[in-house]
């Protein structure tokens, strides 16, 4: 009786939140005007690593913003001899594209992400350092994009956080959202045809997502769903994670692992566009 109470007072406070965040303004600032970080994922199972280590370790939200111009807080997280190696050996196939990557900036990924976001129905893009107005839910982002070994795929890493008007602290965390999977003859080279169009869509969405998913975490209480093994391809690799599924909709499954981590990634789920909405890949 006292689980059901708790389960319906959640679920309570989790609506109410939906139907809040509906109505709120946000301010999104972009971390920087520097290009948008895209690496090559490392094969970190070959290091000795599991496959959902982070990938990038970032100092806490604060240093990575601080660090990011420089990218010291990118390219000093790897220290080892043989995790350096793997990183330039990751980074490789993006070498000839490097023109093209440094013309897509952090305002513009987040420009184009604000068309996706779902959970508020003001929003807008701020330069870093731009107070909210008042009313306004700030979010901060520092987001960092790796392209699968087998160039299908793209995985973000997201350290955000939220401070809604008047709060006394802010929601931070570091999410993780996968892409679908991109048919088998893709190469590097089709993400960045056309003005780097395949890459500029699929990133801007997968910032949305992880922006709705912050948003709509802010207020959860812990889920009563049981953990399970959950199998999702990562490119065209399967992995597998123990977690909960917090959702499942248009594709994709968000998770929230037993570390307490949460994830998006592609699984089985409602395809309606009305019920998916703007932030649907």
């Amino acid at each position: 009786m006292r689980r059901s109470i708790r389960t319906a007072a959640a679920l309570a406070l989790a609506l109410a939140w939906a139907q809040a965040s509906a109505q709120a303004s946000l301010c999104l600032r972009a971390p920087s005007d520097a290009p948008v970080l895209l690496h090559g994922m490392p094969n970190i199972d070959q290091a000795g690593g599991g496959a959902q280590t982070m990938l990038y370790p970032m100092p806490g939200l604060a240093g990575a913003l601080a660090a990011l111009a420089t990218h010291a807080a990118i390219n000093g997280a790897m220290r080892t001899r043989e995790m350096d190696q793997l990183r330039v050996q990751a980074d490789a196939m993006l070498l000839p594209f490097q023109g093209q990557l440094a013309e897509y900036t952090h305002h513009d990924l987040v420009k184009a992400a604000l068309a996706h976001v779902n959970a508020a129905s003001a929003k807008r893009v701020a330069p870093a350092g731009t107070a909210p107005a008042p009313g306004e839910t700030l979010v901060d982002s520092v987001p960092a994009f790796f392209m699968t070994p087998d160039q299908r795929a793209l995985v973000l890493e997201n350290a955000i956080m939220v401070l809604p008007q008047g709060a006394a602290s802010p929601y931070q965390k570091v999410i993780r959202v996968v892409s679908p999977v991109q048919p088998a003859d893709t190469t590097v080279a089709a993400w960045f045809d056309n003005h780097a169009a395949l890459l500029r869509r699929i990133s801007a969405r997968m910032l949305a997502q992880s922006v709705d998913i912050a948003l709509a975490d802010m207020p959860a209480a812990a889920g009563t769903e049981p953990f399970r093994t959950v199998r999702y391809p990562e490119g065209g690799v399967e992995r597998m994670e123990r977690a909960q599924v917090i959702r499942a909709q248009c594709g994709q499954l968000v998770l929230r692992t037993l570390r307490g981590n949460l994830m998006a990634v592609p699984g089985e789920g409602d395809r309606d566009e009305a019920a998916c909405g703007k932030g649907s890949f």
